[in-house]
């Protein structure tokens, strides 16, 4: 059921259009990250839909209900959603108690007694039970924000905006929280909107992704959709680490440094015509390296029996049967921990970069095989 519907939405500061023709549909319950880079448009898109800007045209509906549209602009303490944010913002002449129950009726004895049970609740739910009549002078900047989360869903919102709620904080809190606001919000089977330019955040947190960029929506999808199907190669930059090969367009392959790679053709319908210059887009995770033979051959050298591979086990791994595989020297590894982004050489001197799990490294300097696990995306080129 789509529970926020945003219809051809602009904003428009001075006649110079911010957000233009901004169309979304957010099913009840999700959590939907809007991801883009700074001035893109994100965090305008949150405050018109929280009533903070007023929409130059469109119409914004929550719960069956116009919140936005001509000649309807309710005021924002009328909308029935909870805002979150960057800084938590708490009121610093409160008690952690008074801040989650800020936004609830008690002029009656059982307005009273009810907002009191509620902050009890919420005090829980976010780990403060102990804290309530603390300052906010007192708290750690994860437990400010878990403050600012609960006055938020305080008076079950309709819509929970979050803008950049964990940008303010070290990258082991920012983590460690995150996940269990996600967690939090599913379990209040709240509807959330996530304004953020952290790519792994949006990705690992999110039902739904919005990808923005100039005051536009680029693409809408699960994080999966997003990563692995990105419908531009602005997006699959964006979102994550990408392998670029420049090649041509053959019949559902692409001819390039890594030999003849299946493909599967984005964004301008290559497809149709061979011979098409395009841009080619692997993710260095589809990429995998295996022991190399002890005479390095150029693929195009070897007939057609030796470049397809059963499948061999090794340190590196298994490697996929059926793929074409090439040979590359190790350059340089970027040690991650729990995988490294390991640098090669290919025989004509183009560079990529393959993700490896850390067991798995090889040396700086090793021969490599290399094949790939899945088409590769190709765009044409710009």
């Amino acid at each position: 059921m789509t529970w926020v519907t945003v219809q051809e939405l602009r904003v428009s500061y001075d006649e110079t259009d911010v957000l233009e023709n901004i169309d979304l549909a957010i099913p009840r319950g999700s959590l939907v990250a809007v991801l883009g880079p700074s001035g893109c448009g994100k965090t305008t898109l949150l405050r018109a839909i929280a009533g903070l800007l007023p929409a130059s045209a469109g119409t914004i509906t929550v719960a069956d209900r116009v919140v936005s549209a001509p000649g309807v602009q309710l005021a924002p303490e009328k909308r029935g959603m909870g805002w979150v944010p960057q800084d938590a913002s708490l009121f610093p002449h409160l008690s952690v108690g008074e801040n989650i129950g800020f936004g609830l009726p008690h002029a009656s004895r059982a307005d009273r007694a009810k907002r009191t049970a509620r902050i009890a609740e919420l005090a829980e739910l976010v780990g403060l039970a102990g804290f309530v009549d603390r300052a906010p002078s007192q708290l750690s900047g994860g437990q400010a924000q878990r403050v600012s989360l609960a006055r938020a869903l305080a008076p079950r919102p309709d819509l929970m905006l979050l803008d950049e709620p964990f940008a303010a904080l070290d990258p082991l809190l920012r983590g460690a929280l995150r996940s269990e606001v996600a967690a939090l919000l599913r379990d209040q089977k709240s509807t959330s909107l996530l304004v953020t330019h952290d790519q792994e955040e949006a990705l690992s947190l999110a039902d739904f992704v919005a990808v923005m960029r100039d005051g536009g929506l680029l693409q809408w999808g699960t994080p999966a959709e997003v990563y692995e199907n990105p419908v531009s190669f602005w997006v699959a930059a964006f979102v994550g680490d990408t392998v670029e090969l420049e090649g041509t367009w053959s019949d559902g392959r692409v001819e390039c440094a890594l030999g003849s790679i299946a493909a599967d053709a984005v964004d301008g319908g290559t497809s149709d015509v061979d011979g098409t210059p395009v841009r080619l887009m692997l993710r260095p995770e589809w990429i995998h390296l295996s022991p190399a033979i002890t005479r390095i051959v150029s693929p195009a050298a070897l007939p057609a029996s030796s470049r397809v591979v059963a499948p061999h086990r090794s340190g590196l791994g298994i490697e996929p049967a059926g793929t074409e595989r090439i040979t590359a020297t190790v350059m340089s590894i970027a040690y991650g921990g729990h995988d490294a982004l390991v640098s090669l050489e290919l025989l004509g001197g183009a560079i990529i970069r393959a993700r490896v799990a850390a067991p798995d490294l090889p040396k700086r300097g090793d021969r490599v095989r290399v094949s790939i696990r899945r088409p590769a995306l190709a765009y044409p080129l710009d």
